[in-house]
């Protein structure tokens, strides 16, 4: 049916247009309503016309009404849309709309006349151009009549068309809104246009805003011209267009297009004219821009192409003047929640100190939805001018720690903020020595320094609880930010206590529900990783409740929160939720300060979903990358180091732990991780001698004791100590029961986990023995898998590492080779095999070939 005129009254499509399909479909939609608003150029009409020539609907109906540049009454209005509908033929002689004039002064009731006529019209959609000269009552009748007649639908179109997009609508009809970005032609579109290729499509794209009659001008330039120079001929036709208004006009053009969005208030302020919104209505009216409503205050914004024009223009003409309209600009814009056009404008006026100020007052939001705009902005300003603005600085140093090439620069720039900090403190009031602290105390962490970000955190904290209630009021928006960076500067050196702690108060201090969410989420990756299951799965519950701004929830903000939600699912066994978990931050791996609580999480996930080796080669790739970065906190480091000590005694090579191991006395977690080794490798003397020595080691979490406690059970039993194993898995049990773990349970062998349930089941530990009777799955190998060689064992599997011949073996060894080969034929059965080749291959896998200094040693006592 292309071609037919189904909508009566349609204009006819330029030759010139560019077909937009996609478009013609939105329109195509079923909603009683869709709106389609831009401002002047735009594309509306043209769009409402190529959908009336190509719309896919075969039973399309429909009359156009274009209300024009006049103001039309309740009676006009409707006359001139019935009078539309007759002359389609779509309205009969003896119909209600037929009469519509002439009755509408009559009747009592407009709308139920309006519905009763439009029911015998049957299916019809209204096609209504310009639609801003509708005025409330008008307009309402429309909405009433879409909401009572469900055949009758409109497309309409105008500049900005309030009153039929607003949000409230939506709750009683189906409504579609066809928006500015919508309209504006893509790069392709603009290259088709144009006739041009797609990299100066690119430009003239970014220079028209996408406006398609700017790019229709720019098509009719490079006709007349044949060449084509996009900036220049915007800025021409721009320039040229605004020279024929009149002046008054003109110059409220000139002193408001300074702002990205002009409110009433802002343009009286810089224009000093109480008549500044009847000028922007005259603006609005020449296509020049649309008002919007992004709150309750109503404000007027300018096309990106006018903008750009006549703020270049200014800039270029009068500096003076654009460095003080703009510096006014950017203290209305930080008082009205704007805080990026704030900071722009600060910076064009040249203005540090003002620049600082609106980071300071909007550091929450540059933290977190507006990350990484600081360093763009404010890098024009130059390093020389930015040095004694720690703040700003900060900011920068962030901006390149985002990106994985800037670390150097940003390690670099944060060293200077710190030394800037300290200096800036001594000059200015308590509340912003506090938030200087706090900036010391993130470039500290984000640079390694764990320790020394640790005791800034402890510092932050005893100045808020300094601060009186009036300074306490002066920064109360940054509080919830403040505490939540206090308390990953503590998580990090292992406190985790006192992250809790900070991150309570933080939540504590939120006024908003937006922010008391990176504390919230904070809060619950804390819980999980320290094992209290529980309380992490009612944080989580309580997150995944809450409204998160895009982009939250997967980035920075929320990542601990995936963190949480993935070691619920490994506790739940259920590897591929955690992995999806896990999944959604690893675009940030790189650049991220939690890496290595993420790694560690996914080396659990791994050793569960794809086996101990598979986990080991990630975890050892993950940790040589940020190596050469200088990302790691020291604390959070020995966890990986712990992590990998497990992985190592899953694949098997207990030894290789035994031959480098842990510290066991400065961290809890690595005296764990030493005594499995130990007890895999069937020492279990050495397991309880190990756990005793670490008895008061520092960064013991829930999930640590719980799995010392199993430890200890298991190496009591097998030393034939039951009483104190009993009293071990009865710990154990009551740290499962009250924190709702599984892992540790799961991370021991089966022959372990079948000793310990006879034990609990003999001793009537009833929930210990059903714990420990699930079918859980077998992820690291029993004692008696492991062999445990004699020192002597292994100094001759050193030397067979290095010859074959037995000859040379009893040479160096100072024996007989009737001693060698005696000893050769031990090894190879408790190794399981019966050659030197795979004698080798199995000492290789399970570590026991890893270090030639601690086989020395072993040759030494040997010899004594």
């Amino acid at each position: 049916m292309t071609g037919t005129r189904r909508v009566y009254g349609a204009p006819r499509l330029p030759s010139w247009v560019v077909p937009r399909p996609h478009l013609v479909g939105l329109l195509d939609d079923a909603s009683a309503l869709v709106v389609v608003r831009g401002p002047g150029g735009g594309g509306k009409t043209v769009l409402l016309a190529e959908w009336a020539q190509t719309s896919a609907d075969p039973d399309l109906r429909g009359a156009w009404y274009d209300l024009g540049d006049r103001d039309v009454t309740r009676r006009g209005f409707w006359a001139g849309v019935a009078g539309r509908l007759v002359d389609a033929g779509l309205v009969g002689p003896g119909d209600l709309l037929a009469t519509a004039s002439a009755s509408m002064r009559e009747v009592g009731d407009v709308r139920a006349f309006l519905v009763r006529g439009f029911e015998q019209v049957g299916p019809v959609t209204l096609v209504l151009d310009t639609v801003d000269r509708l005025d409330d009552e008008t307009t309402a009748d429309l909405l009433h009549v879409l909401g009572a007649v469900p055949t009758v639908r409109a497309i309409v179109a105008g500049r900005s068309a309030s009153r039929l997009a607003a949000p409230e609508l939506r709750l009683r009809l189906d409504v579609r809104v066809v928006d500015a970005d919508a309209l504006a032609l893509s790069t392709a579109e603009t290259a088709r246009l144009l006739g041009v290729d797609d990299q100066t499509a690119a430009t003239a794209r970014q220079a028209t805003g996408g406006s398609p009659l700017v790019t229709r001008a720019l098509a009719l330039e490079h006709e007349h011209t044949g060449h084509l120079d996009p900036e220049q001929a915007v800025e021409s036709l721009v320039l040229s267009a605004v020279t024929s208004l009149e002046p008054d006009v003109v110059g409220l053009l000139r002193r408001t297009v300074v702002a990205d969005a002009v409110s009433v208030d802002l343009a009286e302020d810089l224009t000093g004219r109480a008549d500044a919104a009847a000028l922007l209505d005259q603006a609005e009216a020449l296509g020049l821009g649309t008002w919007n409503r992004p709150g309750h205050e109503r404000v007027f914004t300018y096309t990106t192409v006018v903008r750009a024009a006549l703020r270049a223009d200014l800039r270029r003409s009068s500096p003076e003047l654009f460095a003080e309209l703009r510096g006014r600009v950017a203290l209305w814009a930080d008082t009205h929640d704007r805080p990026v056009e704030a900071l722009e404008a600060a910076v064009d006026a040249g203005d540090v100190p003002l620049a600082n100020t609106i980071v300071r007052n909007h550091w929450r939001g540059f933290l977190t939805e507006f990350a990484g705009t600081v360093r763009r902005t404010v890098s024009p300003l130059g390093l020389v001018r930015l040095r004694r603005h720690p703040l700003l600085v900060f900011f920068v140093a962030l901006g390149f720690n985002a990106d994985r090439r800037g670390r150097a620069r940003a390690i670099a720039l944060f060293g200077l903020a710190v030394a800037s900090a300290r200096v800036a403190r001594s000059t200015v009031p308590p509340e912003e020595r506090l938030v200087l602290r706090a900036v010391e105390m993130i470039a500290l962490r984000l640079t390694g320094r764990g320790g020394a970000a640790a005791g800034a955190a402890d510092d932050v904290v005893r100045r808020i609880d300094d601060l009186t209630p009036e300074q306490h009021a002066q920064i109360l928006d940054l509080l919830p930010q403040v505490y939540a960076h206090c308390g990953v500067a503590l998580l990090h050196a292992r406190r985790s206590t006192d992250a809790v702690a900070a991150f309570e108060r933080g939540l504590g201090e939120a006024t908003t529900a937006l922010a008391a969410l990176p504390n919230l989420a904070l809060l619950a990756g804390t819980h999980a990783l320290e094992g209290s299951m529980s309380r992490a799965r009612a944080l989580v519950e309580d997150a995944r409740g809450r409204s998160w701004p895009e982009g939250w929830v997967d980035g920075y903000t929320g990542s601990l929160l995936q963190v949480a939600e993935a070691l619920l699912a490994v506790e739940d066994l259920d590897v591929e939720t955690a992995q999806h978990h896990l999944d959604l931050l690893e675009r940030h791996l790189e650049t991220i300060e939690h890496w290595p609580l993420i790694a560690h999480v996914q080396a659990l996930v791994d050793l569960l979903a794809r086996g101990a080796d598979a986990a080991l080669e990630r975890l050892e790739a993950t940790r040589a990358t940020h190596q050469a970065r200088r990302s790691a906190h020291p604390a959070t480091e020995s966890t990986l180091v712990a992590t990998r000590a497990l992985l190592l005694v899953a694949a098997g090579r207990a030894h290789t732990v035994l031959v480098s191991p842990p510290d066991a006395a400065k961290d809890a977690a690595a005296a764990v991780a030493l005594a499995r080794a130990q007890l895999a490798a069937g020492l279990p003397e050495k397991t309880l001698a190990t756990l005793a020595q670490s008895t008061g080691a520092p960064f013991s979490s829930i999930r640590t004791q719980t799995d010392r406690a199993l430890l200890e059970s298991v190496a009591a039993l097998a030393t034939g100590h039951e009483t104190e194993a009993v009293a071990a898995l009865s710990r154990a049990s009551a740290l499962l029961g009250v924190h709702g773990l599984r892992l540790p349970v799961i991370v021991l062998s089966a022959d372990d986990r079948e000793r310990l349930r006879g034990l609990a089941g003999r001793h009537g530990l009833v929930e210990a023995e059903a714990i420990l009777g699930e079918p859980w799955p077998e992820v690291v190998p029993s004692s008696g898998d492991v062999p445990v060689l004699t020192p002597r064992e292994t100094v001759i599997l050193r030397e067979l590492a290095r010859t074959g011949s037995t000859t040379e073996i009893a040479e160096r060894l100072v024996v007989s080779n009737h001693t060698v080969k005696s000893q050769l034929r031990t090894l190879y059965r408790k190794l399981g095999v019966g050659s030197r080749s795979s004698a080798l291959a199995v000492a290789r896998r399970l570590g026991l070939l890893d270090d030639e200094s601690r086989l020395a040693r072993l040759d030494d006592e040997s010899r004594a």
